[in-house]
């Protein structure tokens, strides 16, 4: 865990590039998976479907890690009790004594869906799994929620920057 200052930011923009990275892998996934479930038989779209859950889970996953280690290193913890993933997120698009907002509102919103879904995923078996509501997820975090994420991660990345700037200035 590290210690000073400069570390505590240093290896939080280093988990975030991190994640970012895996998430990005996973959205060169949606594509193919897209393009071969609309064109299989009932039988294969079981598959495509399990397939479109686990990266809808898997996507939403990265994201709270990112949201865990900033609670964690900037927030003093993580929120506590049964809510404590809404909450998380809740508490993502608000600013802090200690940083700004790291999702809009609207991003907010968009991404309750996504945890929503996470729940889902986890509760039920994989046959229950539609392809219709799965495809319009994977098409909106194609289309526009990925790029969303990705810029107001990025202006929370500039924000990083600039205190690692000051605390090297020596302010």
């Amino acid at each position: 865990m590290p210690n000073s200052e400069k570390e505590v930011y240093s290896h939080l923009r280093q988990a975030i590039r991190n994640e970012i990275c895996s998430l990005e892998e996973l959205y060169q996934e949606i594509n193919p998976l897209i393009a071969k479930g609309e064109r299989a038989d009932r039988e294969d779209l079981v598959f495509y479907s399990r397939a479109a859950g686990s990266i809808l889970h898997d996507f939403y996953t990265g994201i709270e890690k990112i949201f865990q280690e900033i609670a964690k290193r900037l927030d003093g913890g993580l929120p506590k009790g049964e809510r404590w993933h809404i909450e998380l997120l809740e508490s993502m698009a608000k600013s802090r004594e200690t940083r700004p907002s790291v999702i809009s509102d609207k991003l907010k919103e968009r991404l309750k869906e996504y945890l929503g879904f996470r729940h889902l995923f986890r509760n039920i078996y994989g046959l229950e799994l539609k392809w219709h509501k799965l495809s319009d997820l994977l098409i909106q975090l194609r289309d526009s929620i990925w790029k969303e994420f990705r810029r107001e991660m990025g202006l929370f990345d500039g924000f990083l920057q600039e205190v690692l700037k000051e605390i090297e200035e020596g302010g």
